[in-house]
Order: structure tokens, then sequence, then C-alpha cells
């Protein structure tokens, strides 16, 4: 898939976003999902909230990686992606891989 049906397709999930399954889809599709999302980050046991303090900086590997954290914390603490996409922090993450992949 090239960058720029990547940047299409992760657009059409910032404008119409969904539940988890879409993220995951999303993820699937681009060949993005990071099952080893562990192995880009720096905290231990991993903590979500330091981990997404990195994003500014993160490259678009790691914005997959984080994107995956954010929907295994979900398997864990039900809900909690929910709360997240409605604090907008799922689209940070989705803008930033945009950001990247037009480099």
């Amino acid at each position: 898939m090239t960058n720029k049906e990547k940047i299409k397709k992760i657009q059409n999930v910032i404008d119409h976003p969904g539940d988890e399954e879409l993220y995951y889809k999303l993820l699937k599709d681009m060949g993005d999902l990071k099952i080893n999302y562990g192995d880009y980050m720096i905290t231990e046991p991993i903590n979500c909230n330091e981990e997404m303090k990195r994003l500014p900086a993160a490259d678009y590997n790691l914005c997959a990686a984080l994107l995956t954290m954010l929907l295994r914390e979900d398997h864990f603490c039900n809900g909690s992606f929910a709360k997240r996409q409605k604090a907008g922090q799922v689209d940070l993450i989705l803008k930033r891989m945009k950001e990247e992949l037009i480099k």
C-alpha cells in the first residue's frame, strides 16, 4: 500500500470514527498492526500516559505502536479506548501518522 493510500485511509477514519474494531481494521489493512508494540515502549510495565508524551516526536512506526497500545489497553481496561478517543488522543496519533507519511 502506498503512502498516499494510507493517508486516504487514515483520513477516512478521522472523518468517520468508530469503535475499536475500526482502528484494528485500519492498522491491519495497512499492514501496521504492531503485535510487538511493547518493543517500541520505554516504560515497564507499560504506562500509556507516559508513552503518549512521546507522540510529538514519534515516527510512523512508533505512532502505529502507540495506537496498538491504546487498543490493547482497552482489552485490559474496558472502555479506556473510548475515553481516549473522546479526549482526542486517538485523532492526535492518526494526524501524526499522516504527517509522517507526507514527509
